[in-house]
C-alpha cells in the first residue's frame, strides 16, 4: 500500500463517488465569458484550460444559469436547453485532458439580478431584459429596491429547471454538479430566516426548495451521480440562521440525500445587520482586503465538530482569504476541511497547485487581494473575471508566449510593477532586455505601499513586487540599479525600444516654505514615510495633508497612539482609487479613534515646526513635529519627449502614462511586450 504524501494538499481523497488526486479545487467562480445567449466561448475554454493545466484535483465551472430570468450578468453561462450541451463539452474536454475532475455549478439569481443597474428598475425586474428580481418575501432587497415574490408554481418550475440543467450537465460529461445555494441566490434566500418569512405555502419549509432540487436531480441523473452543493452555513446576520441552526435543521436533511460533499461558505448579501460589525457578513463571502486570512476556518472547524456530534460524516470544502501554501494547509488541517477551494488565488496564479507539487512554492504569484474590480468591470458591473496581477487570465489562448523570430533590444526605465512585468514578458518572448532603476532596489511603490504597523494584511501588497523580483532574478534579466536611463544613455545603448515605466510623483503644492521644510525633514512625503517606516517620525503631534491618499497613514499613526490631524483642501472626502473597497473599513476605524478629515483646508505656508492653513473659519497656524504630505500623484515621464526623432520606439506604461493602479501597469506591460 502506498504511503500518503506528507503534504496534505497533495494527498488524494475519495468521496462516495469521486476520487480527487489532491485537495486543491478551483471553486466555482462566475467568469462571465459566454456569448450573449449563454453559450461557451473560445475565451472561456482558454480560461478553464489554464486552470485545469495548473494541477487542481478538480475544476468547477462557475455559476451557470438554469433559466434566463435569473441572469445577473449578460455573459453568464446558461444551460437552458439541450442545445447548450455541445459547447459545454468543450469545457469538460480541456479539463479532463489535464487530468482534473470537471464540475459545474448551477445557479438562479433570485434577488441578485438588480445588482449593477445604472438606471431605474421596474418593480420586480432585473437590469437585463427578461430578468426578474424576486425572493420568497421580497422584504430584503439586494439589487432592485422593489423585488417581487416568487409564486408557488414558479418554485416548482424552477425545481425542474435545475434538475434538467443537471441532467444536461451529466450528458455533457461533468463528473459532478455543484449548486449555488448561497450568497443571495434564490435557494439561499429561501433558506434564510430573514427573507423567507410569512409564506403560507409549502415553501414556508425553508429547506424544501433545495431538497426538491437535489431529489429531482437524483431522479433524472441517478442517486450515484455526485452532487456537491455550495451552502451558506452561517448567514452572519442578527436574526439570520447561524451554524447551530444549520447543523440542527439543514445538515441532517442534506446528509440524508447522500451528497458527495458540501462546499461551505459563510455570509450573505442581504441588507441586514451583521452579527460582527468588524467583519460584515458580505465580506465573509469574498474576503475584503482587511478581512482576516483564513476567516472561514473557525467556522469550518465548528461545523465539523457540530456535525460529528450529530453522527454526520460529510466531506467539506473550505475557502475564502487563503493566499499562501501555509494557509492552504491550515484549511485542510486537523479538524478542518477536506478540500481547499480556491477562487481569487486561482485567477492570480492558475499554476499554483503544480508549483506546490513540483517544489516551487516560492514561485507562486500570491494574491494581493487588491484590484478586485479586475480592470474590465466586475461580475456585478458588466465585466468579466480576471486578475489585476495576471494579465493573461481571461485571455489565456491569445496571450500564450510565442517566441519572436526578430529579437529586439529593449531598455526599460523603471523597475516597478510595470517595468518588471514588461521585462519578464519580453524576455520570455525572446527579446534582449535590460532594466534601469534609479533607486537601489527593484519594486517601485508597491514594495513600500503597505508599510503600515496597525492595519491588517498590508504585507500582501508586497507579494506582487516580491514575485516580480524573484522571476527577474531567475530569468537572469540584467538590472542596473542606481542608474537613471537618460536620453544620452539610451542613445549610447542604441536600443530598438525604450519603455518608460518611471511611475508617478507626489503632486506637491507651491507653498511658501515647503521646499525648505522638505529639505530639512520637517515635511515629508507619504512615499518617504512609508519607505523609511512610520517609527522614524519624531515624537509629538503630526499633520497629514491630503486625506484622499493619506487617510490610511493618518489612521495607522492614530491607532499607534499618535496625535494626528488629517487635512484636505477638497470640499469633500474622496479616497484614492487604490484604496477602493477598503475605504468603508478605514472610515469605520477612523471614527473609532476620533479621526475625521478636515476639509476645505488650504495649505498656505510651512514654517519651522508649524503649518499655516486657510479654511472657512479663517486662518490657523498648527504647531506640530512633522507635516506629512499625501497630495495625490502626477505622471513622471522624463524620456518620451526627449527621445522624439531618434528612431527609437518609445512606449509609456503605468503611472508614467497616467496615475492609476498597479494592475493597469501590469496589463499594459503584458500587452505591449507581446506585441513589440
Amino acid at each position: 500500500m502506498t504511503a500518503p504524501h506528507p503534504d496534505p494538499l497533495l494527498q488524494p481523497f475519495s468521496t462516495r463517488n469521486l476520487t480527487f488526486r489532491n485537495r486543491m479545487v478551483h471553486a466555482p467562480t462566475t467568469m462571465n465569458m459566454s456569448d450573449d445567449r449563454g453559450y461557451v466561448t473560445r475565451q472561456a475554454v482558454g480560461a478553464y484550460e489554464a486552470l485545469a493545466a495548473g494541477g487542481f484535483g478538480a475544476v468547477c465551472v462557475g455559476a451557470t444559469c438554469v433559466r434566463w430570468d435569473g441572469l445577473i450578468n449578460e455573459r453568464m453561462f446558461g444551460f437552458y436547453d439541450d442545445t447548450y450541451i455541445i459547447s459545454q463539452r468543450e469545457l469538460v474536454e480541456v479539463i479532463h485532458n489535464n487530468d482534473a475532475l470537471a464540475g459545474i455549478q448551477l445557479f438562479y439569481g433570485g434577488l441578485i439580478p438588480g445588482v449593477g443597474a445604472t438606471f431605474p428598475l421596474e418593480p420586480g425586474k432585473g437590469w437585463i431584459p427578461g430578468t426578474v428580481s424576486w425572493g420568497p418575501s421580497g422584504k430584503y432587497p439586494i439589487g432592485n429596491a422593489q423585488p417581487g415574490v416568487v409564486s408557488t408554481e414558479d418554485y416548482r418550475e424552477l425545481v425542474e429547471a435545475y434538475a434538467q440543467a443537471a441532467r444536461r450537465s451529466r450528458e455533457a460529461g461533468y463528473d459532478y454538479v455543484s449548486f449555488h445555494f448561497c450568497h443571495g441566490s434564490l435557494p439561499h434566500v429561501t433558506l434564510s430566516l430573514l427573507e423567507n418569512q410569512g409564506r403560507n405555502d409549502e415553501y414556508a419549509d425553508r429547506f424544501l426548495f433545495c431538497e426538491q432540487i437535489l431529489q429531482r436531480t437524483q431522479e433524472l441523473c441517478g442517486k450515484d451521480y455526485p452532487l456537491i452543493p455550495r451552502m451558506v452555513c452561517d448567514e452572519n446576520f442578527v436574526g439570520g440562521y447561524d451554524l447551530d441552526y444549520f447543523i440542527e435543521h439543514y445538515a441532517p436533511r442534506l446528509h440524508a440525500l447522500g451528497i458527495d460533499a458540501m462546499d461551505c461558505t459563510f455570509g450573505s448579501m442581504l441588507p441586514a445587520e451583521s452579527r460582527d460589525p468588524e467583519v460584515p457578513s458580505g465580506e465573509v463571502i469574498g474576503g475584503g482586503f482587511y478581512v482576516p486570512n483564513l476567516v472561514a476556518l473557525p467556522y469550518i472547524k465548528r461545523l465539523r465538530a457540530g456535525l460529528a456530534e450529530r453522527g454526520i460524516s460529510m466531506p467539506l470544502m473550505g475557502s475564502c482569504n487563503v493566499n499562501t501554501p501555509e494557509q492552504m494547509r491550515a484549511m485542510v488541517g486537523e479538524g478542518a476541511a477536506d478540500f481547499f477551494a480556491s477562487c481569487r488565488q486561482s485567477l492570480d496564479d492558475p499554476d499554483f497547485p503544480r508549483k506546490i507539487a513540483e517544489g516551487r512554492e516560492a514561485e507562486i504569484r500570491k494574491s494581493t487581494r487588491t484590484g478586485a474590480s479586475l480592470l474590465a468591470g466586475n461580475i456585478f458591473n458588466k465585466g468579466v473575471a480576471g486578475s489585476a496581477q495576471n494579465a493573461a487570465f481571461s485571455r489565456d489562448r491569445d496571450y500564450r508566449i510565442v517566441p519572436t523570430l526578430r529579437p529586439k533590444k529593449v531598455l526599460i526605465a523603471g523597475g516597478g510593477s510595470g517595468g518588471m512585468e514588461y521585462a519578464i514578458t519580453a524576455h520570455q518572448v525572446g527579446h534582449e532586455v535590460t532594466i534601469f532603476e534609479q533607486d537601489d532596489a527593484l519594486g517601485g511603490a508597491m514594495a513600500w505601499a503597505g508599510n503600515y504597523r496597525t492595519l491588517p494584511n498590508m504585507e500582501q501588497i508586497a507579494y506582487q513586487p516580491e514575485w516580480h523580483k524573484l522571476m527577474v532574478a531567475k530569468l537572469g534579466i540584467p538590472v542596473r540599479l542606481g542608474t537613471e536611463l537618460t536620453r544620452e544613455l539610451a542613445l549610447a545603448e542604441r536600443p530598438d525600444v525604450v519603455v518608460v515605466a518611471t511611475g508617478a510623483r507626489p503632486a506637491l503644492p507651491r507653498v511658501a516654505g515647503l521646499d525648505a521644510a522638505l529639505a530639512g525633514g520637517f515635511a515629508r512625503t507619504i512615499d518617504r514615510v512609508l519607505r523609511e517606516g512610520p517609527e522614524t517620525l519624531p515624537e509629538g503631534p503630526v499633520v497629514v495633508w491630503g486625506a484622499g491618499e493619506g487617510i490610511e497613514l493618518a489612521l495607522d499613526l492614530a491607532r499607534a497612539g499618535r496625535r494626528v490631524r488629517l487635512l484636505d483642501a477638497a470640499p469633500s472626502f474622496v479616497p484614492a482609487h487604490y484604496i477602493g473597497s477598503r475605504a468603508r473599513a478605514v472610515l469605520r476605524w477612523a471614527g473609532q479613534v476620533g479621526l475625521a478629515p478636515e476639509l476645505d483646508a488650504a495649505l498656505e505656508g510651512v514654517g519651522d515646526g508649524s503649518v499655516h492653513l486657510r479654511h472657512a473659519g479663517g486662518t490657523e497656524t498648527i504647531a506640530c513635529t512633522a507635516l506629512l504630505l499625501a497630495p495625490g500623484r502626477v505622471a513622471h515621464d522624463p524620456l518620451s519627449t526627449a527621445l522624439l526623432g531618434t528612431g527609437i520606439t518609445v512606449q509609456v506604461i503605468g503611472d508614467a502614462r497616467k496615475p492609476r493602479s498597479y494592475g493597469n501597469a501590469i496589463h499594459e506591460a503584458a500587452y505591449l511586450a507581446r506585441n513589440i
